[in-house]
């Protein structure tokens, strides 16, 4: 004869349930990583100027939190050039810092670019996390990649000194256009046979062109435009 077993249907359907449980578990960090690593990369034709962000000619960027804490970074125009980099950091968590003084270096193959400080303040931390993925060229929301948290000294005269909104727009389109003459300058100068200054079909300036120029061509854009703006 026959045996019959029984099985508990509420039982089976609780182990569904931690199944399913497990796998949003495991989704969501896979997720967070498919966001930075396949986001589009920095583009010279999709610089982004977020209104509140504040700018300034060197090539940084000062957000003013609610706290009157003061995030700074580095703007998509500097990221979309370079490609991938490695950050070495000058200043630690507590010196105070002045406006322009030389922050961090950006650093390729043996070419590197100073970054300054677009403020005066105390530094409060760094943001490790952003850090950590700078070399990814991430593209998440733009105050996520923040480099330094500062408490700023000087802020309602500093700002002055930056530019925001539409001044912003106009200043980021007359960079693009400079940087042409810049590279066609320095293609003249330096002997570029091995490393042509590469142009989008439409003439337009290649995303990450400084990548595989030489190191006296990253000199002159640290000295056109980033040292001449202090």
């Amino acid at each position: 004869m026959p045996s019959f077993f029984y099985t508990d249907m509420f039982a089976t359907k609780g182990i569904e349930y931690l199944l399913i449980i497990s796998f949003f578990l495991m989704f969501v960090p896979f997720y967070s990583y498919l966001k930075e690593v396949e986001g589009p990369l920095f583009s010279l034709s999709k610089v982004r100027l977020p209104r509140g962000v504040f700018f300034d000619k060197t090539h940084t960027w000062a957000y003013l939190k609610t706290a009157g804490q003061v995030q700074v970074g580095i703007d998509d125009f500097l990221a979309a050039l370079t490609g991938p980099v490695s950050l070495q950091l000058h200043k630690a968590s507590g010196e105070n810092i002045e406006r322009g003084d030389h922050l961090a270096t950006l650093m390729s193959k043996g070419k590197s670019l100073r970054v300054y400080s677009p403020v005066t303040g105390t530094l409060n931390s760094i943001n490790k996390k952003a850090l950590h993925k700078f070399s990814k060229r991430t593209s998440n929301d733009f105050t996520e990649n923040w480099l330094f948290d500062m408490a700023p000294k000087r802020w309602d005269v500093e700002k002055a000194m930056l530019i925001i909104g539409e001044k912003a727009q106009d200043w980021i389109q007359q960079e693009q256009a400079r940087l042409r003459d810049v590279l066609a300058f320095a293609e003249r100068k330096y002997d570029l046979t091995a490393q042509p200054i590469l142009l989008q079909e439409g003439g337009e300036i290649e995303n990450k062109v400084l990548e595989a120029l030489s190191p006296e061509i990253w000199e002159e854009f640290q000295s056109e435009f980033i040292d001449a703006a202090k």
